[in-house]
């Protein structure tokens, strides 16, 4: 990539707070969105941030901001101390490599296809999970979901749950590269994620050799070692284990932070609580909701989803590049700017969602029409929108409800125990590690 002029990079502000060497990276990783709120207030919808070590970004914050997911002229650009952890995945890729490998995967991500099928077994381990926690004094939620979220996408893609503690642990340790600090010597980030990646791919291709020898017989694994574009033409053995390696970190890491705040809500707002005892008590043999369109039947929990999501994004921000000048906001941004997007700001505009900072169910209750591309930016857009978001869907709804009913059935309630956790947004957003929730006798 080219480097910019000084007067192209001097043509934009560039937000307050940056430090020398490791730039903005401390407020981000406390509060990034509120970095981007502040900035955006004094400086406007344009502006630079240093994610550290250098690495600058142009980040856009406009209510439009959302269109360049669609831009021909901006394109997927991942920062240097990402590639390792992304590889040569969907994620990391634009145009013929993507479209290959997307036609390809799609259908096992359909409402139609795998995702379907994998409810079942979505249910059974959460069903299996919350009975432990109801012997439980307390447990800590988000490392809880962590795992829990973990051990689902491994049944779904085939992969041995023994060791599903051993494969957190390295995936915590991939995710270290997220921080951009140089050097790869023994111990440092970049280092440590590097050989997190060797164990999981060489675990990877052991398990493709198993599939394409004829075993792990109706898993996502077996399902792609199948798969064909829409030429014809098979992912290659790295094609599959660069994606698994996403899927597997995507479908785990995102959805336990997610599920984790719609506990954490749940256990501190007591209107939120009996809103959701309402619904299921309105029909209390109801079966369990097994695909995203169970949502029109469950609108409270719907609505937590899609409030939690927009108050406690994991996503905070995406990263692309300018091939060809463009103009936003009025101004003229050059080709090779190293842009970002911000999904977690959407939810913070005021002119999308007013009142943003307060949490509020009627937002989503009773809407005649389905979230837009703003409000499901969490997910991406365009060509890169999540494959996962109908998995995403049914595992809030199924929390829920199979939650609720337990709780209901043991006469409990969830309670927060201590104050009122943060959103931590590095690697990716999600409520400190030591926030735990007890159930009591109502």
């Amino acid at each position: 990539m080219l480097s910019l002029g000084r007067t192209d990079r001097d043509s934009f502000p560039t937000a307050a707070g940056e430090l020398p060497v490791i730039g903005h990276l401390p407020v981000l990783h406390r509060d990034a969105v509120g970095l981007l709120r502040r900035s955006r207030s004094a400086l406007g919808p344009l502006f630079w941030v240093n994610l550290g070590f250098a690495q600058r970004r142009l980040f856009y914050v406009g209510a439009d901001a959302i269109d360049l997911l669609r831009a021909p002229e901006v394109v997927m650009d991942h920062p240097e101390h990402l590639k390792g952890i992304v590889g040569r995945s969907m994620a990391g890729q634009d145009g013929p490599p993507h479209r290959h490998m997307r036609s390809a995967i799609n259908p096992s991500f359909s409402p139609q296809g795998f995702a379907k099928e994998a409810s079942a077994t979505i249910a059974s381990t959460f069903a299996a999970k919350i009975d432990a926690w109801l012997q439980q004094e307390s447990f800590a939620v988000h490392p809880a979901m962590r795992d829990l979220t973990l051990e689902i996408i491994f049944r779904i893609c085939g992969v041995p749950t023994e060791d599903v503690r051993a494969w957190s642990r390295a995936y915590r340790e991939l995710f270290l590269g997220v921080y951009p600090i140089p050097g790869r010597l023994p111990g440092m980030p970049a280092y440590r994620s590097d050989r997190a990646r060797a164990w999981i791919d060489d675990r990877l291709r052991k398990l493709l050799a198993l599939a394409r020898g004829g075993g792990a017989a109706g898993s996502l694994v077996e399902r792609l070692s199948k798969a064909r574009d829409d030429e014809g033409v098979p992912l290659s053995d790295q094609d599959i284990v660069d994606n698994l390696r996403a899927i597997l970190l995507a479908g785990h890491e995102t959805s336990a932070s997610i599920l984790a705040w719609i506990v954490i809500v749940l256990s501190r707002r007591s209107e939120v609580w009996s809103a959701l005892c309402d619904e299921h008590a309105a029909a209390p043999d109801a079966s369990v909701p097994m695909s995203a369109r169970a949502a029109d039947r469950l609108p409270v929990a719907n609505a937590i989803f899609r409030e939690v999501l927009r108050m406690y994004t994991p996503v905070w921000s995406i990263f692309r590049t300018v091939t060809e000048t463009i103009t936003l906001n009025g101004k003229r941004i050059p080709r090779n700017t190293p842009l970002a997007l911000s999904p977690a700001q959407f939810g913070y505009d005021s002119s999308l969602f007013p009142d943003p900072d307060r949490f509020d169910l009627n937002r989503w209750r009773d809407r005649s029409s389905p979230p837009g591309p703003l409000e499901l930016a969490s997910f991406g857009g365009g060509p890169h929108f999540c494959l996962g978001y109908n998995v995403a869907c049914i595992e809030a709804l199924q929390l829920q409800f199979l939650l609720v009913r337990a709780l209901r059935r043991a006469g409990l309630v969830p309670h927060l125990e201590g104050a009122s956790p943060k959103h931590v947004y590095f690697p990716t957003g999600h409520p400190t590690a030591a926030t735990r929730v007890a159930f009591r006798r109502c």
